[in-house]
């Protein structure tokens, strides 16, 4: 037992104090990340059905239209400068038609600037507008467009994340037909 307390005794001031350092970086790294995790499709999707599942929501199942939409749109806003659900004429609406998704109610959340998905995740829970889009039981399913690129805000350019996240239900096959029909009878005057 002496010799352990002896050993310590001999460590040098220097020695204690980079360990010390050492540890208190090493907690702060990982306590830090540990609840931080990369913005990407798979993170978006599962923070934001994990929100639902909090609530007895049913999960938002992937639609690949609706990824394609929210993609155009984050492409858009990045090669037009802008950080808007309307813009240029366009409607987040006119996107989702674009990708071909045939909707009965849709929605979209925007994000821009966040280093993490449960930064950005948590806003949006925190905002009334874009929780209630991600919390609206009318929808069943959603996209994430993630797009990288420099964003230009009062005349200084930097380098973002632009994000938009659709939210959707298609319409039903009878309603389907009966669009057709309506658009068929349309083109004959």
């Amino acid at each position: 037992m002496n010799n352990k307390i002896k050993n310590l005794k001999l460590i040098n001031i220097s020695g204690i104090i980079g360990l010390v350092v050492f540890t208190f970086a090493y907690i702060i790294t990982f306590a830090g990340t540990a609840y931080a995790s990369e913005i990407n499709f798979d993170n978006v999707g599962n923070l934001i059905n994990q929100e639902r599942s909090k609530r007895d929501l049913p999960k938002l199942k992937i639609n690949q239209e609706l990824n394609n939409a929210a993609a155009l749109k984050s492409k858009d806003m990045i090669n037009r400068n802008y950080f808007e659900h309307y813009a240029y004429g366009l409607s987040p609406w006119d996107f989702v038609k674009m990708a071909g998704y045939n909707y009965l109610y849709a929605g979209e959340n925007l994000a821009m600037d966040f280093n993490t998905a449960e930064g950005m995740v948590g806003a949006w829970i925190n905002s009334d507008a874009h929780r209630n889009n991600i919390l609206n039981p009318d929808y069943i399913e959603m996209g994430v467009g993630i797009v990288k690129g420099e964003f230009t805000e009062n005349s200084t350019n930097h380098e973002t994340i632009m994000i938009t996240n659709m939210f959707g239900r298609e319409k039903p096959a009878i309603i389907k037909a009966f669009d057709y029909l309506a658009q068929s009878i349309l083109n004959l005057f």
